[in-house]
């Protein structure tokens, strides 16, 4: 088995980059903006130079390889992200290709919250357990499922795509163009555009008063929620019934041992997901819910990497 991986997390946000050995042990760490409008490329040479940083500050020769988890619908045998809805531009980019290019090493290319799952089944909350269901709740929302020891990503590579199941047929718009999608409902961005929405109204004191010196986003509606204003507090509640409603499909159709939950959006904790545990009852089949085990992530913003340093570290082609 490979003993060492540099790992890549790419986000709608943040750009992550570590060096994890197969013992979970994570020798350099950095971040970098993966935001703004300079453009795909630039964004694809700034990752190149944050591999070629850490394997400087490791002295690591070019045998070692990289495992990048990156966002949306990918062709992960070719390396090309088809679609990052929370990525603007990233469309059919051969990320694998010019990574390659760029740091003359080898790139393994996963789905980022398929990527996560293993993370979480090989390091974390939910090591050696066999039926897992994962939830990556960030910018957008996004999922893995591992099922008797083995990941499932469809026919095509592109299973998994969790956030983007329907709970109402004439639910709001969602990013990646369908219509009442989970993440549509509990995402950071739907949070913020009901929280925005909120404050323009005037309905929330709070976040109207927020809006004056800054942007609002979901951790604005998160902190208004603590701070004891009921329109905000309602906002997150809502995401956390429409989560529950997607948890109980994912309850019904793979029956799995435990649901695990990370990402930014899950440091909201009991606000969010308390609502969510009691809409999944209600909705799950009951015999499926028996000892149905619901943690939240260890791994903390890292899961993304670990899931990264995962595609590398226990690969059997490699």
């Amino acid at each position: 088995m490979t003993e060492l991986a540099i790992a890549v997390d790419l986000g709608g946000t943040n750009v992550r980059c570590s060096v994890i050995d197969a013992r979970g042990r994570v020798l350099f760490d950095s971040r970098q903006s993966s935001a703004g409008s300079e453009g795909v490329d630039a964004v694809i040479r700034r990752i190149a130079r944050m591999i070629d940083a850490a394997a400087e500050d490791q002295n690591l020769d070019s045998s070692v390889v990289v495992g990048v988890a990156a966002p949306g619908p990918l062709d992960a045998e070719r390396g090309i992200v088809k679609f990052a809805p929370n990525l603007p531009g990233w469309d059919e980019v051969p990320l694998r290709d010019r990574l390659e290019e760029l740091t003359g090493r080898r790139i393994v290319i996963g789905n980022d919250a398929n990527a996560q799952a293993l993370g979480e089944y090989y390091f974390g909350a939910a090591k050696d357990v066999d039926n897992l269901v994962y939830i990556a709740l960030g910018t957008g929302l996004g999922g893995g499922v591992i099922a008797e020891g083995e990941l499932i990503d469809g026919y095509a590579g592109l299973g998994g795509e969790l956030g983007h199941t329907t709970i109402n047929m004439n639910g709001p718009r969602c990013s990646c163009g369908s219509q009442g999608c989970v993440e549509s409902y509990c995402s950071g961005w739907a949070i913020a555009r009901d929280g925005r929405a909120l404050a323009e109204s005037g309905r929330s004191v709070v976040l109207k008063r927020l809006a004056v010196e800054r942007e609002i986003g979901a951790k604005e509606v998160s902190e208004a929620a603590a701070a004891g204003d009921e329109e905000a507090a309602e906002v997150i509640r809502m995401a956390g019934y429409a989560l529950g409603a997607a948890l109980a499909n994912y309850v019904n159709i793979f029956n799995p041992q435990m649901i695990v939950i990370g990402g930014g959006l899950a440091e909201i904790g009991e606000a969010l997901l308390a609502p969510a545990r009691q809409s999944m009852m209600r909705y799950a089949l009951t015999d499926l819910t028996t000892g149905l085990e619901i943690r939240r992530s260890g791994l903390g913003v890292r899961t993304g990497l670990y899931g990264a340093a995962a595609l590398v570290l226990h690969s059997d082609t490699l």
